[in-house]
């Protein structure tokens, strides 16, 4: 059992400062080289009793195979003095795994308690520490190296973390603090898509508007249409909930690009609904074209389940020539069987000092070769039929694959265009929210 010296210090250290909170990060180099000395004591107190086990173990195989024929009572010594090593070292292991988690959150505890205070290097020092990163720990770090403004180290943190839209806010506010503007919008629109109405979505769509620099229009070139796109989602989503902002969310995708595009907000609506119009035909275009090939890839496996049967048929009718053959074969096996057996018997009888229990021996083979023989010329189309069964059964479920294809012709197109119906009728969805939205705001 590896004793981990490193867990054993910090829980050392950990305990100390966790009792005397005054103490933190008063440690000199002589109190470390003082706890080592008791880490080393430590240490050999807890690997005692694993080396006695690997020492019993080694002498109890001196006795594995011949060389312990006759030590049943050592072995069985041994054995019992293993059988109670093996319980110490597992309730000295299960204590150190014990200790180890209590150690583990007293680190947690003193890092915390520096991070409080100010001292971020001390508090990232020790949050390094715990063993288990979880995003917590990773969070705590990050939050660290913004404190001290190392924003380029607090966002490697944050990165590392799960991808969720509150942990990219944080990863935004970093790249802001730090001057780096196009990246904090790039991550802006990562958590903007897709949209999912959550209130860091919320926050990021009116960050992502007062986030304006210089250099915004040759970072983003299509900044405006990507926000409109954005606004465009959200009204759709929020549609059947509430109209009403759906309606605001619309009239803001449509001013976002006529101010880009310098045109009228009515023709610019206009042009979404016309998409919208164009997207909903494209999905019925593609839904006709995909019945069509629904019919072609039906056909097909129509044709391959006819070619299986025929391949089923003709593996039957071989194995009717087959089966004949193979018959024959084992009648004249049998044949030679009962041959073999007479010719052993008389061969015997000839000699006078032949036992008796020999002669009877082959006696009883060669009636039981008869039978062997006589069963097979009695039931020639039984063996035959059992020769023929497998690829008998195989011709049935060939044609029982085939019937259950035509029967289920409609629900296998259905299934193969199923993906299409649905894109048609998102499309269809689509524009009327859209064709709603355009009325609510333009064709008054």
């Amino acid at each position: 059992m590896n004793i981990n010296k490193n867990l054993i210090l910090t829980g050392i250290f950990s305990l100390s400062m966790a009792i005397n909170p005054f103490m933190v990060g008063a440690v000199e180099e002589k109190d470390i080289a003082e706890l080592e000395k008791q880490l080393i004591s430590v240490e050999t107190q807890l690997l005692e009793p694993e080396l006695r086990l690997d020492k019993l173990q080694q002498d109890r195989s001196k006795y594995d195979g011949a060389s312990g024929w006759f030590q049943g009572s050592k072995k069985k010594a041994l054995d019992s003095e293993i059988e109670k090593s093996e319980a110490l070292v597992n309730q000295k292991y299960s204590e150190m795994k014990s200790t180890a988690q209590q150690v583990q959150k007293m680190v947690f505890e003193v890092a915390h308690a520096f991070e409080k205070q100010g001292q971020y290097e001390k508090a990232i020092e020790y949050y390094l520490k715990v063993e288990n990163r979880t995003d917590e720990i990773r969070s705590r770090v990050a939050s660290c190296y913004k404190a001290k403004t190392d924003y380029q180290q607090a966002i490697k943190w944050l990165l590392e973390m799960s991808r969720t839209d509150n942990n990219l806010l944080e990863v935004v506010d970093c790249y802001k603090l730090d001057g780096s503007m196009r990246e904090a919008v790039y991550w802006l629109f990562e958590i903007l898509a897709p949209w999912s109405e959550n209130s860091a979505e919320l926050t990021a769509l009116k960050l992502i508007e007062e986030y304006n620099y210089p250099q915004r229009p040759n970072d983003y070139p299509d900044f405006f249409k990507r926000l409109s796109d954005v606004y465009l989602t959200k009204a759709t989503t929020v549609y059947d909930s509430n109209f009403l902002q759906a309606s605001k969310d619309y009239r803001k995708a449509v001013e976002l690009l006529a101010g880009d595009m310098n045109e009228k907000p009515q023709l610019v609506s206009f042009a979404i609904l016309d998409r919208h119009q164009n997207d909903y035909r494209g999905a019925l275009e593609m839904l006709e074209r995909q019945r069509e090939a629904a019919e072609r890839n039906f056909e097909d496996r129509v044709r391959s389940a006819r070619d299986n049967i025929d391949t089923a048929e003709d593996r039957l009718r071989r194995a009717r020539h087959d089966a004949e053959r193979d018959y024959e074969n084992r009648l004249r096996n049998a044949e030679q069987s009962v041959k073999r057996s007479q010719d052993r018997l008389n061969e015997l009888k000839k000699v006078t000092t032949t036992p008796a229990e020999e002669i009877a021996r082959a006696q009883q083979s060669l009636d039981n070769a008869n039978r062997d023989l006589q069963h097979i010329r009695n039931n020639r189309e039984s063996i035959i039929r059992d020769y023929l069964r497998p690829y008998e059964r195989d011709v049935r479920s060939a044609r029982d694959d085939y019937d259950q294809l035509l029967s289920n012709r409609t629900q296998i197109i259905e299934n193969y265009i199923a993906p299409y119906k649905r894109k048609v009728a998102e499309a269809k969805r689509s524009l009327d929210r859209i064709k709603a939205m355009h009325d609510a705001n333009f064709n008054n």
